[in-house]
């Protein structure tokens, strides 16, 4: 896939933080500077522990698979607990009696099982497991986001060293001329008008250059920010890098298909299709029966008739109850084709078709994008290539007239526009070279992916 050419600046640019000449120095190159960047990034960790949270959803989704257990115990005290009346029948006399403890005790014990669903159980753990899936997507996605932004903002920050070494090489350029047209004036070769516009060119020059000092410096404030270094002043921040440009040879179907593999875009929205079908079909299953099965033993404390008093200990002191039994539930209005059920059927249907309408236009769109990231980077390729030819020619039309210049025969005018040509040109050059790394970066982000 890679094609040779590499055009290579070393790069090792210092951007000091403290006055302190005996700072430390934090030195970082482009993989030193993800590595930190992953292990400072506060939105992964966000992520990292949405991911656990959604494994725990799981875990408690399948836990319906399983019978539910309950145990209970109760104690109630009878502040006043009634006793029935004597009863006298032909001379025989029945005593009242109680009919409850004053203070009874009753323990149980239950288990619950969910015997069929008609898929619905299911389901629904298959929706945790898809939401489960989305959030692990999600913190891929921001690995490889701010990856991307860290090569972005590192590329930035070397291009901007880059710059501020032409704009300081143009100055010194101007500063030699001025030196000539001075040694020039005091020879009497030349008018002051000479040594005025020299000095006008460089005091005119300088802002250029203070301007590309502040934006190394903005450079390296956004590459710490994405690395979660905060502006301390007992160190130095160095950045290590290389202003470079490596073609490839791209096939358009081989990205497309990389794309519809791990974008996550594309992952995310087949994930939504997933849980809308799943949705679906736990809708349309709400019309159908929920069989659960149930066992329950209790037992009781006794107590005498006659006093009401409870009995915990001795014998017959605890009577025990066995239950056990199948429960059908089904909503009967499902039954009716204008009921809520029914109509919630025909939504999810219409949605899920919506859906999955919805994926072929992002398919279309990440198509479209990785097509005109393609035309971008084979344009600048050509501007590269042009660019390196033109620094070249006007290297040597300046050299050419700054010969000419300190023997007399080339004016100040003409040695100005060979400076201006020349620091044109070779910002151009570095110009066309960002640009085609930015849509290198353009098409990691189109296709999904880190790097190529």
């Amino acid at each position: 896939m890679k094609r040779k050419v590499f055009f290579f600046f070393t790069l090792a640019l210092l951007l000091s933080v403290t006055t302190a000449s005996l700072a430390e120095t934090m030195q970082l190159n482009l993989e030193e500077a993800i590595g930190l960047g992953l292990k400072n990034s506060t939105t992964l960790k966000q992520k990292l522990l949405a991911v656990n949270a959604a494994r725990a959803a799981v875990q408690a989704a399948k836990a319906s698979y399983y019978p539910s257990v309950d145990l209970s115990a109760t104690y109630l005290h009878l502040f006043k607990n009634e006793k029935t009346q004597d009863i006298t029948f032909k001379g025989y006399t029945f005593p009242g009696s109680y009919s409850t403890s004053s203070d009874p005790v009753s323990i149980s014990a239950d288990l619950s099982q969910t015997i069929y669903t008609f898929g619905t159980l299911k389901s629904s753990v298959k929706i945790a497991e898809e939401n489960l899936t989305l959030v692990e997507m999600e913190l891929e996605e921001e690995k490889r986001d701010l990856i991307v932004k860290i090569k972005r903002a590192f590329y930035w920050y070397t291009l901007a060293g880059e710059v501020l070494r032409v704009q300081e090489e143009t100055l010194n350029y101007k500063e030699e001329a001025l030196n000539v047209a001075r040694k020039r004036y005091d020879a009497g070769l030349v008018p002051d008008y000479e040594v005025l516009s020299a000095e006008s060119d460089v005091e005119n020059f300088k802002p250029s250059v203070i301007s590309a000092a502040n934006q190394l410096k903005y450079a390296l404030l956004a590459v710490k920010d994405l690395l979660g270094v905060e502006d301390e002043r007992d160190f130095d921040v160095e950045l290590i890098s290389e202003l470079g440009v490596e073609y490839y040879e791209f096939d358009r179907e081989e990205l497309f298909a990389l794309a519809r593999r791990v974008k996550y875009e594309i992952g995310q929205y087949e994930r939504n299709i997933n849980l809308a079908a799943l949705g679906a079909e736990i809708t349309k299953n709400g019309k159908k029966p929920v069989v659960d099965g149930f066992v329950g033993y209790e037992v009781q404390s006794g107590f005498d008739p006659q006093t009401g008093k409870p009995r915990y200990w001795g014998e017959d002191s605890w009577e025990g109850n066995l239950s056990a039994g199948v429960r059908i539930q089904m909503p009967l209005s499902a039954l009716f084709p204008w009921s809520k059920e029914n109509a919630d059927i025909v939504q999810s249907k219409l949605d899920l078709e919506q859906l999955r309408m919805g994926l072929d236009s992002l398919e279309s769109g990440v198509r479209m994008n990785v097509d005109n990231v393609l035309l971008r980077l084979e344009e600048e390729k050509s501007k590269i290539l042009s660019g390196e030819k033109g620094v070249e020619l006007a290297l040597r039309l300046y050299d050419s007239t700054k010969k000419r210049y300190e023997n007399g025969m080339a004016s100040n005018m003409e040695l100005r526009d060979s400076q201006v040509s020349l620091n044109s040109a070779q910002l151009g050059y570095l110009k066309a070279m960002y640009d085609y790394n930015l849509a290198l970066f353009d098409l990691m982000d189109a296709v999904g992916v880190e790097h190529f």
